[in-house]
């Protein structure tokens, strides 16, 4: 499934914080199509009493447990009945899967529980879409074992607000008859991911790898690098990769680092000029994107381990399904942009949240807590790691025999060591829309790299220039 869950909004100036947050929790939804809360319920469910929860999640089939754990676990809860309609979207359009849960928790209509990405609270919480959760941390011994780093991304304002639902790396996956075809050895192949992860191989060596292959006829001109196809965060890493930074955490602001914006433009530009990467490359059909990389006909690919398990099941499984992907297909993290550093890889930690009264018209906050506790367990939370190849979020999932026995799991559980996250602020939206449409820009040479970065920079001071350090 892929993600990006992220929304564009200009013009940040002349409206109230309360209507920006709106505009920018719509993420182009139209501010005008808002409306005051629903009504609220006759009070909290009493003990023994019958309780019917409703939870969203966006969810690939091989996701269904996102929403369909709380549905199990809630027969695990005593003090009331439980029952859980379980809704998975399986659209994959996060935009418009975030843009009905704000139209329906301001029309009182939302679902109990929501799943979505982290930096979806700072807005969701200051709209008074959602509540705080960290009132119940102490109340289930089941959230003590969740892996402790997964909490900063679950809070926003020195509060929690979500409970993680899984986690994951991006790693750049390469395909290795094509490495074979250019002469590397077996051994040198599979000491591809570690020489990334010591900053012995980096963007740049990566570009000159797949120059070669395109030059020798391994790989057809345009198939050597193909990144995500469409937005996503997944492009900071290259911003980082060259030194960027995102966030100043002592000043609580956004920060951009203008010579790390132009390296990563270049970077953009560069596979293009190169060869490597088709021209007017973005918006690729994802259906695609799967199809070409899973079958190994590009060198050099960016995904999510989530792909991993869509692959087997719904693109190689004639082949052999897992079996194929480990005989084909590398992965490692990231390389950098800077030779001597550590690779890399951004993390995008999905979480539940819990609907306010005011977005639901019932007050089953409490019943909705002691849902997520149950879910958060090892035996549910191993079935959708698994089954969707996304890593646990529970410390003592890395004991748990179910868990340890996956092969792709086990290889990859390291990367979260080298793991960044997208910043949870409420202007992460502007900004991050500056970044995006300025490396469309770059990429499709409608820019020059200095331009696109100067005009993204211009963009942020213009709009949200209290929010942001410029560097």
């Amino acid at each position: 499934m892929g993600d990006p869950r992220l929304g564009g909004f200009g013009g940040a100036r002349g409206v109230t914080r309360r209507e920006f947050l709106k505009r920018v929790a719509l993420a182009g939804a139209g501010a005008a199509a808002l409306s005051g809360c629903g009504g609220l319920g006759g009070g909290p469910p009493e003990r023994g009493e019958e309780v019917s929860l409703t939870v969203w999640a966006l969810a690939a089939p091989t996701e269904h447990w996102r929403a369909d754990g709380p549905a199990e676990a809630a027969r695990r809860v005593k003090r009331w009945k439980v029952r859980v309609k379980p809704v998975n979207d399986t659209s994959g359009d996060w935009a418009n899967y975030k843009r009905k849960y704000t139209l329906a928790a301001d029309a009182g209509e939302a679902p109990d529980i929501v799943v979505s990405g982290h930096e979806d609270i700072p807005v969701w919480s200051q709209a008074g879409y959602i509540v705080e959760v960290e009132k119940y941390l102490d109340r289930y011994p089941e959230f003590d074992d969740v892996i402790e780093r997964l909490w900063k991304p679950a809070s926003y304002g020195g509060t929690v607000w979500g409970v993680p639902q899984d986690t994951e790396a991006r790693p750049m996956f390469f395909a290795k008859p094509k490495l074979e075809e250019l002469g590397w050895s077996s051994e040198e192949i599979e000491a591809l991911p570690e020489r990334i992860r010591r900053g012995e191989f980096t963007l740049d060596d990566m570009v000159e790898t797949a120059v070669r292959a395109v030059e020798q006829g391994v790989v057809r001109r345009g198939y050597g690098y193909w990144h995500r196809p469409e937005e996503g965060g997944d492009f900071l890493q290259y911003y980082v990769a060259y030194g960027g930074r995102l966030y100043d955490e002592g000043r609580r602001k956004l920060v951009v680092t203008r010579d790390a914006l132009v390296e990563w433009y270049a970077f953009q530009r560069r596979v293009v000029e190169e060869g490597i990467t088709p021209r007017n490359y973005i918006g690729t059909d994802f259906e695609v994107w799967h199809d070409t990389v899973s079958h190994g006909n590009a060198l050099f690919f960016n995904g999510g381990i989530w792909n991993w398990a869509d692959w087997a099941q719904n693109y190689v499984k004639d082949l052999g399904g897992q079996d194929y992907l480990f005989r084909t297909i590398g992965y490692a993290l990231q390389p950098s942009g800077r030779r001597g550093e550590e690779g890399l890889t951004l993390s995008h930690p999905l979480v539940y949240m819990i609907s306010s009264e005011a977005a639901t018209g019932a007050q089953n906050q409490d019943v909705a807590a002691a849902v997520i506790a149950k879910t958060t367990t090892p035996e549910i939370n191993t079935r959708h790691a698994v089954e969707s190849t996304h890593l646990g979020i529970l410390k003592s999932q890395q004991d748990y025999g179910p868990y340890q026995k996956d092969r792709f799991l086990s290889s990859v559980s390291y990367m979260v060591d080298y793991a960044f996250y997208q910043p949870n602020d409420p202007n992460y939206g502007p900004y991050f829309t500056a970044l995006w449409d300025n490396m469309v820009k770059a990429e499709n040479g409608e820019s020059s790299p200095q331009k696109a970065a100067d005009d993204a920079v211009r963009l942020m001071r213009s709009e949200i220039p209290d929010h942001v350090i410029f560097e």
